[in-house]
C-alpha cells in the first residue's frame, strides 16, 4: 500500500510499516465441524433420525449406529444404509456501530442500507453405513457420516447501492468477518457392539476425522489511534486466505442400551473428539480496493501485492465432547405378530418396531462442552521482537503478518433436548413420524460471529418409511428455526491491524480500535432427506 502512506500522518504511516496491510486473518473461521449436537452443526444426520426431530438415540435401528450409538448394532439384524440431506440455509448480518448506526465502510462513503446476506447454494450431505452380526452377542458396525452443515459459503467483498456519487460499488459490511468459507469432513467410524444379556448391551467405536478448510477475509493495514472509535477505512485493506488439511483427526464413541422390559429402552452415548488441528497456507492480496470502493481487479492481479507462502503457520480448533441420555416407550401391538425373516433368524436378538409395535415415543436429553471453545487459535512464526509480528512479509506493503491472529468465540456449554416418534400405520409396510427439537445458545451476543451462527435452536420434522421386502425406503423433512444474536452495535470481536498508540508508539496486540461485529446476525434451516437400508 505504498501509494496510501505519503498521504497518511507520520504516525499512521509508522504504523502501517509496522504491519503494512494488516496481515491475515481474523474474526471468524468456518471449519470442517465434528459434533452431532454441539453449537457446530444442527443436530443429527440420518433420514429415520431427522423425520423424529433427532430423537433416535434408544431406537437407533440402521447401521448408522455405528456413530450415534454403537451399543445398538447387536440388537439390528445385519443391514446396509445410503442416506442424503440437501440442506437450504439463510445467513444475514446486519453491521452496526456502537451508537445502533450503519456503519460506512470509510472515506465519506453511505452505509450499506439493511442487512447483507451470504450465497449459499444447497448442500447435498451424505451418509452411509454398514452393520453385520457375527454372534448373536456381537455385531460390528462401519459408518461414514459428514457434520450436518453446510460446506460452501460465499459473502459479497462489495456491495452496489445509490450515495451522493450514485449507485456504485461499495466494500460489504461483515467483510471484516467471512467473505468466503468452504470445508469439508468426513468421520469414518468402525464400532463394535457386545450383548451382555438380550435386554443390555454396549458399544464403542474409533472415528478417524478427515477435515478440508479454507476461509477468506478482510483486515486492517493501519487503525487510526487516538480516538475512542474509528470508523472503517476501506482503502487500507487486503484479502487474506488460509487453507489447509487435518488428515487424522482421532476420537471415540462408546455407548449403552438397556430394555428393562417390553416396552421401554433406555440409552446413554459418548463421544469425544481430538482439536483439529493443521498447518495453513496463506494467501493475500493487497491493495484490494480501489478509492471509490469497487475491486481493484488490476491491482490484486499484480504479483507484487500477492503473498503466497505453504506451510506458514498453524490452526487449531477444539471439537466439543458431548453426552446424550435418551429413553423411549414402545408400544406394542395386540396379538402375535410375525417378524421379518431377517429379524427372525436371529432367534431374538434382534428387534423391528415396524413389525411389532404400534407407535412408539422417545426423549433425548443433550448436552455438549461449547465451552471447550474459547478461541480458534491462528498463529505464524513470531519475530524476536516481543508481542511483535511474524517473520512473514505482505508483498505490496511495507509489513509483516501478525504472530497471534488468535479469533475468540467465548461460548458456553449447551443443553438440548429432542422429542420425537413413529406411528406404524400399516404392519411391515408404512411408519409416519414427526419430532422436534430444542437446544440453548452458545455464544455471547457481542461475540457473534458468521462461521457458526450458536444462537439458540427449534426444529421441527417430519418423516415417513415405506418397506419394499428387505428394504426400508425414508424420506423427511425438518425446518430450523435459529435465534437472532444481537448486541446493538455493541460488538467486541476486532480486525487484524497495524495500530499503534500515538503517545507510547506500543503494538495495541494488531487489532484494530473498533469492532468490526457490531449488529446482529440471522439465519434459518430448511433440509429434505432421502434414504434406503436393506436388511439381511
Amino acid at each position: 500500500m505504498a501509494r496510501l502512506h505519503s498521504s497518511l500522518p507520520p504516525s499512521i504511516a509508522r504504523a502501517a510499516r509496522v504491519l503494512g496491510g494488516g496481515a491475515a486473518l481474523c474474526a471468524g473461521l468456518w471449519a470442517g465441524q465434528a459434533a452431532a449436537t454441539s453449537a457446530l452443526d444442527s443436530p443429527d444426520v440420518g433420514v429415520v433420525q431427522l423425520g423424529r426431530g433427532g430423537a433416535w438415540l434408544a431406537r437407533a435401528d440402521d447401521p448408522l449406529a455405528a456413530y450415534f450409538n454403537p451399543a445398538a448394532l447387536v440388537t439390528q439384524p445385519s443391514g446396509v444404509h445410503l442416506g442424503a440431506h440437501l440442506l437450504v440455509r439463510s445467513h444475514c448480518f446486519e453491521r452496526l456501530d456502537g451508537g445502533g448506526q450503519p456503519v460506512s465502510p470509510g472515506r465519506g462513503l453511505a452505509a450499506a442500507p439493511g442487512e447483507v446476506c451470504a450465497d449459499i447454494p444447497p448442500f447435498p450431505n451424505p451418509q452411509l453405513g454398514a452393520s453385520l452380526r457375527l454372534h448373536r452377542r456381537f455385531a460390528l458396525g462401519l459408518a461414514a457420516v459428514a457434520p450436518h452443515s453446510v460446506g460452501s459459503i460465499s459473502w459479497p467483498a462489495t456491495l452496489r447501492y445509490a450515495d451522493k456519487f450514485g449507485e456504485t460499488e461499495h466494500p460489504a459490511p461483515q467483510r471484516y468477518l467471512v467473505l468466503e468459507s468452504d470445508a469439508l469432513a468426513l468421520f469414518p467410524t468402525l464400532s463394535g457392539s457386545f450383548a451382555a444379556t438380550r435386554q443390555l448391551s454396549f458399544g464403542a467405536g474409533f472415528v478417524w476425522g478427515v477435515l478440508s478448510l479454507e476461509y477468506a477475509n478482510m483486515n486492517e493495514a493501519q487503525s487510526l489511534v487516538g480516538r475512542a472509535s474509528q470508523p472503517d477505512d476501506f482503502v487500507t485493506d487486503l484479502r487474506s486466505v488460509i487453507s489447509g488439511t487435518d488428515g487424522f483427526v482421532p476420537g471415540f464413541v462408546v455407548s449403552a442400551l438397556w430394555s428393562p422390559g417390553r416396552r421401554f429402552d433406555l440409552s446413554g452415548w459418548f463421544r469425544w473428539s481430538d482439536a483439529l488441528r493443521t498447518n495453513i497456507d496463506l494467501r493475500t492480496e493487497a491493495n484490494y480496493y480501489k478509492e471509490g470502493g469497487a475491486v481493484d481487479e488490476k491491482a490484486i492481479g499484480d504479483p507484487a501485492n500477492i503473498t503466497d507462502e505453504k506451510d506458514a503457520g498453524t490452526f487449531e480448533m477444539p471439537i466439543p465432547m458431548e453426552a446424550r441420555l435418551g429413553l423411549r416407550y414402545r408400544h406394542p401391538r395386540r396379538g402375535q405378530q410375525r417378524s421379518q425373516s431377517f429379524v427372525a433368524k436371529h432367534g431374538g436378538w434382534a428387534k423391528d418396531s415396524m413389525s411389532t409395535d404400534l407407535f412408539d415415543l422417545e426423549l433425548d436429553l443433550t448436552w455438549a462442552h461449547n465451552s471447550a471453545l474459547d478461541a480458534v487459535e491462528i498463529r505464524f512464526p513470531a519475530s524476536r521482537a516481543a508481542n511483535g509480528p511474524s517473520t512473514i512479509r505482505v508483498n505490496g506493503t511495507p509489513g509483516f503478518i501478525p504472530a497471534n491472529c488468535d479469533v475468540p468465540h467465548h461460548w458456553r456449554d449447551a443443553l438440548g433436548a429432542r422429542l420425537g416418534g413413529d406411528f406404524y400405520a400399516i404392519p411391515d409396510l408404512l411408519s409416519v413420524r414427526a419430532g422436534g427439537f430444542f437446544e440453548s445458545k452458545s455464544a455471547d451476543d457481542e461475540y457473534l460471529t458468521l462461521d457458526f451462527h450458536a444462537a439458540e435452536r427449534i426444529g421441527v420434522a417430519a418423516g415417513a418409511t415405506l418397506r419394499l421386502g428387505a428394504f426400508d425406503v425414508s424420506l423427511a423433512y425438518q425446518h430450523t428455526f435459529f435465534g437472532v444474536l444481537d448486541n446493538g452495535g455493541r460488538g467486541k470481536v476486532l480486525a487484524i491491524s497495524g495500530g499503534r498508540d500515538v503517545q507510547t508508539g506500543a503494538v495495541e496486540d494488531y487489532r484494530s480500535v473498533q469492532a468490526v461485529n457490531g449488529g446482529s446476525s440471522s439465519s434459518s434451516l430448511d433440509e429434505v432427506a432421502l434414504g434406503g437400508s436393506y436388511h439381511f
